[in-house]
């Protein structure tokens, strides 16, 4: 394995309250969405607090508490689309420069994330900190959902998130050999600056992992999203992560397969799209990748099987996605350090993210918390080994 990476990261990074619920049940199906972005819950996506209490009529915990049975949350875990992906890329290279860069409230939420950050093996992390509450998400989370596969539905506080902004990010930020670029959506302004940001890393790999655009679907139901505020940051990303929806709302196109193509056109390097716990499509075009048509690749079936197994729970999906992405980042790096670019093998790349995503139902929330170096690495390397295997035939 090659080491010596520098990997900078930055966008959502909050605190995960996870509550056991039924998306079956009376209080879900009364809170559910009746039309795009009117601010009611969808299965495995997120919604605003501030819309989702419009959309009930009633104060947001009062609301909450309908749907978890006023019961309080089962745990929390330190979340978000950009530290989780990028703890994971610190666990599994721990000899590369991972540092992520974010914003917290000064209150005990942050004082919270401060804690968990220092249990994660990063180089170095750095925290601006805003009046006001931290980023929260609440997550209700149903693993029996689609015949055990599980979901989650995100309800997400933006806090001192709404005040951290381009301006935030010091020069060293941008001295990286991979930029990474997490849920900027639930992080406004480093959402709209995007085309600029990804202009100053010129240099670095570019990575952007979106996740559901609850502001522009709610500002604009129906219509296409805006990556960067005037809609042209695809050129300046060398891999873009997403999953089925996200990737259609951002393209603007009606199949992964027209969205997949459309990206490419508009000048992204890559992209792959996620679908739950289906197969994963992956496509590259000019840049870092050696060119690919759009192909499938199906999940780990030893995972599945593991999960279908257990008595215990059949599984927590959050931070599924995260991690799957945290993958993608790890193998781009171990490519960048052996290989020119213009030569990296994208099928390659997703084969260990592929495990990661699915490795991470075996743990409540998304964030994995070693004991000793090494040992995330460890576990995940006979999920590897056997998704190779079935790969091969």
């Amino acid at each position: 394995m090659v080491f010596g990476m520098i990997i900078h990261g930055t966008g959502c990074c909050l605190m995960d309250s996870l509550y056991q619920a039924d998306c079956s049940g009376p209080a879900f199906q009364a809170a559910l969405s009746r039309r795009e972005g009117d601010g009611g819950l969808t299965p495995g996506r997120l919604v605003f607090a501030e819309n989702f209490e419009r959309f009930m009529g009633k104060p947001y915990e009062e609301a909450l508490g309908a749907l978890t049975g006023g019961k309080g949350s089962d745990s929390q875990n330190l979340g978000g689309p950009s530290v989780v992906s990028l703890a994971h890329v610190a666990q599994v290279r721990p000899g590369d420069e991972v540092c992520f860069f974010g914003v917290r409230g000064n209150d005990e939420t942050g004082v919270l994330v401060e804690k968990s950050l220092v249990r994660l093996p990063f180089k170095k992390y750095s925290l601006s900190i805003r009046e006001g509450a931290t980023p929260r998400t609440d997550v209700l989370s149903d693993p029996h959902y689609d015949n055990g596969h599980g979901e989650r539905t995100f309800i997400n506080l933006l806090g001192a998130a709404s005040r951290f902004g381009p301006p935030d990010l010091e020069d060293s930020f941008f001295e990286a050999d991979i930029a990474a670029f997490g849920g900027t959506a639930l992080v406004p302004a480093i959402h709209d600056g995007l085309t600029e940001l990804l202009q100053q890393a010129k240099g670095a790999v570019t990575v952007v992992n979106l996740v559901y655009d609850f502001r522009n679907e709610y500002a604009a139901p129906g219509k296409k999203w805006k990556l960067g505020i005037r809609d042209d940051a695809y050129p300046h990303i060398d891999v873009l992560i997403a999953d089925r929806d996200e990737v259609l709302k951002t393209s603007g196109r009606g199949s992964p397969e027209e969205a997949a193509a459309w990206l490419l056109s508009r000048g992204v390097g890559a992209v792959v799209i996620t679908e739950g716990a289906r197969p994963i499509r992956l496509a590259a075009g000019k840049g870092l990748f050696v060119p690919r048509e759009l192909t499938a690749m199906p999940v780990c079936e030893l995972i599945n099987r593991e999960l279908s197994l257990s008595r215990e729970s059949p599984g927590d999906t959050t931070g599924c996605g995260d991690n799957f992405a945290g993958g993608i980042i790890a193998g781009i790096a171990e490519q960048l350090g052996a290989r020119p670019r213009g030569s990296l093998d994208l099928w390659e790349v997703c084969i260990p993210a592929v495990a990661a995503g699915g490795f991470a139902c075996f743990t409540v929330g998304g964030t994995y918390y070693e004991s000793h170096t090494g040992e995330k690495q460890k576990k995940l390397e006979p999920y590897i080994r056997a998704y190779r295997k079935q790969l091969e035939g």
